[in-house]
């Protein structure tokens, strides 16, 4: 019986042919894998899932990041960046056999689906016709977008034959069934009481709520109340004692800016009334990890009515 150890030259040589063999194997392995994920993922909708009958795919898509975004819409690129942009997965069409016929689609990786929906309102054109594709939709013959789940999409096309001028709604249809997740709103829509609501006025920001720093990012609503006008305002905060910060640093902005800040009864030790510049009157309480405020008011009751509703709803939220 051999002792593998004793034998430097003899049975060592097959084991270490067998280990390279192995190893060789291994790597063949993974990089099948890695080919077959990257093809199975959201470039796969590319190549299978489109075209459409009549159409080619010009190129293989082409994908970006952070790192490089800049290099396919240099002016645009900070602003997703800005929402958490994790990556663009594209791709260019022709039709054929003439090739008159373009259509460019983009698909954004936002991360979550509260950034998706943030792009999308922040991009969204007031003239542009609502659609019925992924969560919501606006488009015409040559441009449209929409969010699903975590995803930002954007078609636009340059057309001129006019039996193809529904190609960019038929290939937004597809690439909604086709991208992963829910058609569902971000679950923070659910914070703002649904009576008095101006639809489409909801809006996801980042930068600074009112300009301020020290809210850097949140959701912002419009409402009719008791036949007034108001804003609400619902800042995402790290922690519950950034929440508390926040909030005290609102009130000493507003009373370095001149204004009184009067306590807010009956919504807890940091709430306040005052004066917001160029929005009239705000009041501001702490919730959690969250702030909150009811500003552009003429007066502080319905504003309370409101803030409070939200605040159960996001109490109730909590709870489940």
């Amino acid at each position: 019986m051999h002792t593998f150890i004793l034998h430097k030259c003899g049975p060592v040589k097959p084991v270490l042919r067998c280990c390279k063999s192995l190893l060789l194997v291994l790597l063949i392995m993974i990089g099948t894998c890695t080919d077959t994920e990257a093809e199975s993922g959201i470039g796969a909708i590319f190549s299978t899932a489109l075209p459409v009958p009549g159409w080619k795919l010009e190129a293989q898509p082409y994908r970006y990041t952070p790192q490089n975004l800049y290099e396919y819409i240099n002016g645009a690129a900070e602003f997703f960046i800005g929402f958490g942009f994790i990556e663009l997965t594209g791709a260019n069409y022709a039709s054929v056999p003439e090739n008159k016929d373009a259509v460019t689609v983009d698909i954004y990786d936002m991360g979550t689906k509260l950034n998706a929906f943030g792009v999308f309102q922040s991009r969204r054109n007031g003239q542009a016709s609502s659609l019925n594709f992924g969560t919501a939709a606006i488009g015409s013959d040559d441009y449209l977008a929409f969010h699903k789940d975590r995803f930002y999409v954007e078609i636009q096309a340059y057309i001129i034959s006019k039996n193809e001028k529904s190609v960019i709604q038929t290939m937004a249809a597809i690439i909604a069934r086709h991208l992963p997740g829910d058609n569902t709103l971000p679950q923070e829509l659910s914070y703002l009481p649904e009576k008095g609501r101006i639809a489409g006025s909801e809006h996801y920001i980042k930068g600074g709520i009112l300009g301020h720093e020290f809210l850097d990012k949140g959701i912002m609503c419009n409402y009719q109340v008791e036949g007034q006008n108001a804003s609400v305002f619902i800042a995402i905060m790290p922690s519950y004692q950034d929440a508390v910060g926040a909030v005290e640093q609102h009130r000493s902005f507003l009373n370095k800016s001149g204004e009184k800040c009067l306590p807010l009864d009956g919504f807890g030790k940091h709430g306040f009334i005052s004066e917001e510049p160029y929005h009239k009157t705000i009041i501001e309480t702490q919730a959690g990890t969250f702030v909150v405020g009811v500003y552009d008011l003429s007066t502080t009751e319905a504003g309370k009515t409101l803030l409070e509703n939200i605040l159960k709803n996001i109490k109730q939220t909590a709870d489940k």
